[in-house]
């Protein structure tokens, strides 16, 4: 993947990063994220919940810091803005409050690091997005997201998601599973009126499949998210009917992070597969 590429990709879109797992190096790639849109222009960034901090809040893990530039303009709290080497202008104070403090969309004048604190709930997140896209004019967001919900994303429009995976060969089938599995996943069709579907309320578990009519051709559910099945049940279910989703997130890549496994065998491999989702094997070394 070459710089430019790497670059545009990002701009005038919003972007969440989210992973299979904690510490699979999000916050690296949303930094490696941050600085390719800083080529063309400021970029903006969020979390959900609470991230960035130095040490992970319950593994103790030291994690990468969030590198904000002046002109960057991001969502966190004013006791973060007070700990951060930075300087800001906060640009509006919301009524949200966190266990860390009041949210503030803030702009930085001076670099430095700083900690994100993101709202608990989709809509506040879209209100906070809407501010800094229509007030402020940013249109290259990335949203550092949860490692495992992906919710947020049907939350704001035309957004799109690249998912971190951190491999070796001890989870590489696993990890293989569950990628083919989000790629048929995230090709589900828009369900619509006109479809006399089964619908399927919250997660559709393996429990839920006894459920299931008979003579059903079409079953809907919310969104990939709501897919709980392993890719084996998911291949025999989709030989009986055809689901479709009524919220479709944008899967718009797979970060793989790989450890002792050569980049051209993975490759090969993810091919034989059949997954045809962009792969974008350890970027950081296109800084």
């Amino acid at each position: 993947m070459n710089t430019t590429n790497a670059t545009y990709r990002f701009i005038n879109n919003t972007s969440f990063v989210m992973g299979n797992r904690k510490n699979a190096g999000k916050t690296t790639f949303m930094n490696w994220a941050l600085n390719q849109i800083r080529k063309v222009e400021a970029p903006a960034f969020a979390t959900i919940g609470i991230d960035g901090e130095s040490h992970d809040q319950i593994d103790g893990r030291d994690k990468p810091s969030i590198k904000t530039e002046p002109g960057d303009v991001f969502i966190t709290s004013y006791p973060m803005l007070r700990k951060s080497s930075g300087l800001f202008k906060v640009e509006k104070a919301f009524q949200i409050k966190t266990p860390l403090g009041q949210l503030v969309v803030a702009k930085t004048l001076r670099s430095g690091t700083v900690e994100l604190v993101g709202p608990e709930y989709n809509e506040q997140l879209k209100h906070l997005i809407d501010f800094i896209r229509q007030e402020l004019n940013y249109r290259s967001i990335i949203i550092d997201g949860a490692a495992s919900r992906l919710t947020p994303v049907s939350a704001i429009a035309n957004s799109g998601f690249y998912y971190v995976v951190n491999i070796d060969r001890r989870n590489m089938k696993k990890a293989l599973e569950q990628m083919q599995l989000l790629s048929v996943s995230a090709g589900f069709e828009m369900a619509s009126q006109d479809d006399n579907a089964f619908v399927i309320e919250g997660a559709l578990t393996p429990g839920k499949l006894s459920s299931i009519p008979r003579n059903c051709q079409t079953v809907v559910i919310n969104d990939l998210t709501a897919i709980f099945l392993n890719y084996e049940q998911l291949q025999h279910l989709q030989k009986r009917v055809i689901i479709k989703v009524i919220n479709r997130p944008i899967l718009k890549g797979y970060v793989a992070v790989l450890k002792d496994i050569a980049q051209e065998a993975f490759s090969q491999l993810y091919m034989s597969k059949g997954i045809r989702t962009e792969l974008i094997l350890n970027p950081y070394v296109h800084q």
